[in-house]
């Protein structure tokens, strides 16, 4: 088989690569699509998140889609299936616990401290990282489980409820994935702040009551402004210092921070002052756990959302090209997809 590989710092070498090894029981997959997330970008411009560092050359990518090869007498040949990208040891306190994503000895996709990722050929998985898909969707629309699945479970924690006012900064895949997530408790307002024109109108195309460019001015004001003394919950999709301060700003008294965004530092302040006197509520998110059903299920009521998401395709050999296209966000993109 094929691998893309991650050969420097913004470097790829599409070649060949040893079959995986599936273990007894184990799942082998035919790759069709892999969704490029903001976390690939990291790797591809840094070589880093944090202290996991690249080791080159490797193998990147999590979201991916394809079809069974071997189901382990679990899956007929040639199903379509999403592939859930994080492996957990099921016998840890986090584990038994029910937080699976949290496993202290957690294999994730594409992780360089962990596992190499799905932008390859073929993959072998465990079978309960394999998740067959209904008629109606289609193995594109399946890469955008995995950040649907992050919103869902961002927005659960968020202190969200019918007829409040969210904020939402950052209309990346992540910040218009939370925007679908949030729309299910019915808020009386969602207003995105996003310096791109082409996911501003994809925000608003996908139910933002407003969108508002952080350029000009001051766009916490703004949403204040909009919203009548300040949102209740804020979702920050970016991981820059300048749209955690704008996220915190926008929050009333009470309000729940949500930080989604991944930073490229390692150290981002705040105004501990603000957030005291406001008694704002912080929540962190650490990808998702069990929430891939109801990413599904979002995706059967909003056959909208995979045409606004989805904006470029490529074959592995430009994968360069389509990662400097998402770096640059440049092109309208939003979605970029390798097809293997």
């Amino acid at each position: 088989m094929k691998a893309l590989y991650l050969s420097a710092p913004q470097s790829f070498e599409y070649r060949e690569a040893g079959a995986p090894k599936a273990p007894q029981g184990w799942v082998r997959v035919r790759i069709r699509q892999v969704g490029i997330c903001g976390s690939d970008i990291h790797y591809y411009a840094t070589g880093r998140i944090s202290d996991q560092v690249v080791r080159y050359p490797f193998v990147l990518g999590h979201e991916g889609s394809g079809e069974i090869l071997d189901g382990a007498g679990l899956f007929p040949a040639g199903a379509p299936v999403y592939i859930e990208p994080a492996i957990s040891c099921h016998q840890c306190d986090q584990c038994l616990a029910g937080r699976e994503h949290t496993c202290r000895n957690i294999r994730f996709l594409g992780n360089p401290l962990e596992i190499p990722g799905c932008m390859c050929e073929e993959i072998a998985l465990p079978p309960e990282c394999v998740l067959a898909l209904p008629d109606w969707t289609g193995l594109d629309e399946a890469v955008l489980l995995e950040p649907l699945s992050i919103a869902v479970h961002a927005a659960k924690h968020s202190n969200a409820a019918q007829g409040c006012r969210t904020a939402i900064v950052g209309a990346g895949p992540i910040g218009l994935s939370a925007l679908l997530a949030v729309s299910e408790f019915g808020p009386r307002q969602i207003l995105v702040s996003e310096p791109v024109a082409a996911r501003r109108a994809a925000a608003l195309k996908l139910g933002a009551h407003s969108a508002f460019d952080p350029g000009p001015g001051a766009v916490s004001d703004a949403v204040v402004d909009a919203s009548q003394g300040g949102v209740e919950v804020a979702f920050e999709c970016c991981g820059t210092q300048e749209s955690i301060d704008d996220a915190t700003r926008m929050l009333r008294p009470g309000g729940t921070l949500v930080l989604i965004g991944i930073p490229e530092v390692d150290r981002i302040t705040y105004d501990p002052h603000l957030a005291r006197r406001r008694e704002i509520t912080i929540v962190n998110v650490r990808r998702q756990n069990r929430c891939v059903e109801q990413a599904l299920s979002i995706l059967e009521r909003r056959r909208d959302a995979a045409r606004v998401l989805l904006t470029h395709r490529f074959p592995p050999r430009k994968a360069k090209e389509a990662f400097d296209l998402v770096q640059q966000k440049a092109d309208g993109v939003i979605k970029a997809v390798l097809e293997f």
